[in-house]
């Protein structure tokens, strides 16, 4: 253990190396001898950890600046924080399908050469020496990994190679050599080609005793220890750029739709969200990984939740002043007025009292509506916690907004008869709501005509007004072909009326089976918006307010 005050004496010149700004708390050195690893990281605490046994193992005593350095290049530099690390575990795993169990250990080494890069070529650290040390064998990815260092260095061919090496394995190594120099400041962009040269080394040969090797430089195999699930992979733009470094045609950003228009390159769904997360060693329930991930696809597209506009009260105006008579009440008498008259006061022939007038307000003020949000969760519905559920994500859209403009939220999930979860109560408790759309019911469908009733049936005119939005399919007909103790058409539309603040229906229609329950709703009051597929739901939402409150603020208008 003799090393290691001395590498503590190293850390602040290892820290240096990266610049002198930088400032992290000395490593943590643990006796831990089942590590795997010798250093690994943690950005939740940016603490450096290093194996007493795993470095004598290995006999790297004497290489503590450029392991320390080491560790601190992935602090500062690559990937430096959760977000680019989920980012890059998420375009490995696309690049290498049915192995995305290995994403981020290929991740790990794709940011090692980044980082002893620049070691050695800046400050002529001993990298290869490590590498040396460690000891190498005759595997296909092991000698491609280790001939990418001897081109990078200009090393000889032999230096960390061993046996023979075949010449895809020497052009692959180009490759990712040239993916290192191009693009050292903006390394995201060749992750995926990086993944795609890998992807061939692992087909049907990745057992253990293949990744042995690999497992020593693991050291961000618990980057997200503790963590949050990070902000910003939600959307992730992948591009193949070996295009431009070989002269043939750039990987394109997106595609062409059917009618020549561009379409965005679809975005992650939640179980591959769930697991960039266990790859990055966050620990989290499906529940709140969902949570996480609806909210954070829904923030782009927040709209200002409706308010209602009224008018300000009229302010009054002085006009001037009148005689005051014993009738009338004398706290209306104006004392200065009538003594600048008179400095004799008689009651009812010195004394004046204040004329007002009106003016009208330029004031207005902004009353939130609640929103009451029925969400259909039955079995044709898709589980929002394994794919991409476009009701979700609407109703994360607009509860977020109301949200924002201090509206309260009840939100439900529903499906069979009494099979339903819900808020119980408006709130503003974010949290609360996203849960509860984010759930899954996936039974029959039966709308819940008793949640309206328990909230509209005896509601007080003074309570303030709710907006009632449901998204369904076809399954809205159960709102009037169900069993109910009074005759539901008459029922839902005095609900309606009792909520004051409008009702919105979004329906997936297939057929036309349905127009005259259709009709009869717009008749009662409901403004209904079919669409041809969940993904018209975004749309929807964007333009939710100005379709459905638009008439209330043009009435304010022309009322000036």
């Amino acid at each position: 253990m003799n090393f290691v005050e001395g590498w503590k004496s190293q850390w602040n010149d290892a820290l240096s190396l990266w610049s002198d700004y930088v400032k992290l708390s000395q490593p943590k050195f643990v006796n831990d001898k089942d590590s795997g690893s010798f250093a690994s990281i943690r950005l939740t605490d940016h603490q450096v950890i290093l194996s007493i046994p795993e470095i004598q193992k290995y006999k790297l005593e004497d290489y503590g600046l450029e392991i320390m350095g080491h560790e601190i290049g992935h602090h500062v530099y690559c990937p430096g924080d959760l977000t680019d690390q989920g980012r890059l575990v998420y375009i490995i795993q696309t690049a290498m399908p049915r192995y995305e169990h290995l994403a981020s250990m290929i991740v790990n080494i794709y940011e090692d050469l980044f980082i002893n890069d620049r070691l050695k070529r800046q400050h002529n650290l001993r990298m290869e020496e490590v590498y040396q040390k460690i000891g190498g064998q005759e595997e296909k990815f092991w000698n491609f990994y280790m001939r990418t260092y001897e081109i990078l260095w200009a090393l000889p061919s032999d230096t960390l190679t061993k046996g023979n090496i075949e010449n895809f394995i020497h052009s692959d190594a180009m490759l990712v050599n040239r993916i290192v120099r191009n693009f050292s400041n903006d390394w995201l962009r060749g992750a995926f080609d990086f993944g795609t040269i890998c992807y061939p080394y692992f087909i049907n040969n990745a057992n253990e005793s293949y990744l042995s090797k690999l497992t020593i430089f693991h050291d961000t195999k618990d980057i997200g220890e503790g963590a949050e699930v990070p902000s910003g992979i939600t959307y992730i733009e992948i591009e193949s750029e070996l295009g431009d470094l070989t002269g043939s045609t750039k990987g394109k950003k997106s595609e062409i739709g059917p009618s020549g228009e561009i379409k965005p390159k679809p975005s992650l769904s939640p179980s591959q969200y769930s697991a960039i997360c266990e790859a990055l060693g966050i620990k989290a329930s499906l529940s709140e990984l969902a949570y996480k991930y609806y909210k954070e696809k829904a923030l782009p597209f927040l709209v200002s939740f409706p308010s209602l506009i009224t008018p300000g009260a009229p302010e009054p105006l002085l006009e001037g002043t009148d005689l005051w008579d014993t009738g009338s009440p004398i706290e209306n008498i104006n004392w200065i007025e009538s003594l600048m008259k008179s400095p004799v006061v008689i009651p009812g022939y010195t004394t004046v009292e204040s004329i007002y007038g009106e003016m009208l307000s330029y004031e207005v003020e902004s009353n939130p509506i609640d929103l009451d949000l029925f969400v259909d969760c039955s079995g044709s519905m898709p589980n929002p916690q394994t794919e991409i559920s476009y009701l979700t994500l609407a109703g994360a859209i607009i509860a977020l907004s109301a949200l924002r403009v201090g509206s309260k939220v009840r939100a439900t999930l529903w499906s069979g008869e009494n099979e339903y979860f819900t808020t119980e109560h408006f709130t503003k408790n974010e949290k609360s709501i996203m849960e509860i759309l984010t759930g899954f019911i996936g039974g029959g469908t039966c709308f819940p005509l008793v949640l309206l009733k328990s909230e509209y049936e005896n509601r007080p005119p003074s309570k303030r007004k709710t907006h009632i939005l449901i998204i369904s399919d076809e399954g809205i007909d159960t709102m009037y072909s169900q069993s109910f103790e009074k005759d539901t058409r008459e029922f839902v539309k005095s609900m309606l009326n009792a909520a004051g603040g409008g009702g919105s229906m979004v329906l997936n229609l297939y057929s036309e089976k349905l127009n005259a329950e259709i009709q009869h709703m717009k008749d009662s009051g409901w403004s209904i918006y079919r669409i041809s597929n969940w993904e018209e739901l975004i749309d929807f939402s964007k333009n939710f307010v100005k379709r459905t409150y638009e008439r209330n603020q043009t009435l304010y208008k022309k009322t000036q």
